[in-house]
């Protein structure tokens, strides 16, 4: 099982054009390796690959990116909800997929991924929180496992026909579960986060969540309301190139740009299986070997 997940992993990106592309050397790979190949949660088959994933969001530091490994694989045995059944034909994930958009757009001149995030059918009974975190965890996979390992991301939230039903949906604890793994576990390095159409409930919603959230991230939120002038938009922060018609970018229509990340998404479902039954038999076999390590879910 794990020579198939290596096999197709190796099938992706150039690792070599990676490792020179990030300034990043094959030894601290192999430091990285051994650094975690005794934790409880980090599965002990990760392919180089995997390993040059975290080690891109701090390559200077191996103790750091061994503290993330070890939060990222943790949280993903102790919240099931963001990383277990993964299967992109799953129903609730296609119904995720038909009710919103995520998007991967260009990478950016600045060698920056870049994704788009809204509704697209406004009735809140269509909505998921925790369906729709898991798809977001596997929309940063999917752009890895496709571009390799990018420095930085920059998001693009638009909150058009968000109302007050949406933010009843989501449970207390999957939110601080999930501002958690943004805090301490998330292997993406955020630049920017671009909020548009943001409307009066938007306060509300900042107040909320504002003490969940690093005051280093929370900095990098710009808001730009409904009437935002978007020639500034283009020269300051996304140029049309890089954006969707409906935002008067030289893309194709949201519509359009979906079904192609749906498409690469389907053709890496092999992929999220075949990762959580790493995950998951690797944690087995630590358990199994470490018995008195079994109260794990704290």
């Amino acid at each position: 099982m794990f020579k198939d997940l290596k096999n197709l992993l190796d099938r992706s990106y150039s690792y070599k054009k990676s490792l020179k592309r990030q300034n990043i050397k094959q030894e601290n790979v192999n430091l990285l390796r051994e650094k975690v190949k005794n934790s409880k949660y980090v599965p002990r088959s990760l392919t180089d690959k995997q390993l040059l994933f975290f080690l891109n969001r701090n390559r200077c530091d191996i103790d750091r990116v061994a503290t993330l490994m070890e939060n990222y694989y943790k949280n993903g045995t102790i919240i099931p909800e963001f990383f277990k059944d993964r299967d992109v034909f799953s129903k609730k994930i296609q119904n995720c997929l038909e009710n919103q958009y995520f998007i991967m757009l260009p990478i950016t001149s600045n060698n920056q991924m870049l994704f788009y995030h809204s509704l697209k059918n406004f009735d809140s009974t269509t909505y998921e929180f925790d369906t729709a975190a898991k798809v977001f965890c596997m929309l940063f996979e999917a752009h890895t496992c496709i571009h390799g390992p990018l420095s930085e991301a920059v998001f693009i939230f638009d909150l058009r026909g968000l109302n007050f039903r949406f933010l009843l949906k989501p449970s207390i604890s999957s939110v601080r579960r999930g501002f958690k793994f943004l805090n301490g576990a998330n292997p993406i390095k955020i630049k920017k986060i671009n909020v548009l159409n943001t409307v009066p409930l938007f306060d509300f919603i900042a107040s909320l969540i504002k003490p969940f959230i690093k005051p280093k991230i929370f900095q990098r939120i710009h808001l730009h309301h409904s009437d935002i002038d978007y020639e500034k938009f283009y020269e300051n922060e996304i140029p049309r190139s890089h954006l969707p018609k409906e935002y008067g970018g030289t893309l194709g229509t949201l519509d359009e740009l979906q079904a192609e990340t749906t498409k690469k998404l389907m053709d890496l479902r092999d992929y999220f299986i075949l990762e959580e039954k790493q995950r998951e038999l690797e944690f087995e076999d630590y358990i199994r070997k470490h018995p008195k390590d079994v109260k794990c879910h704290d």
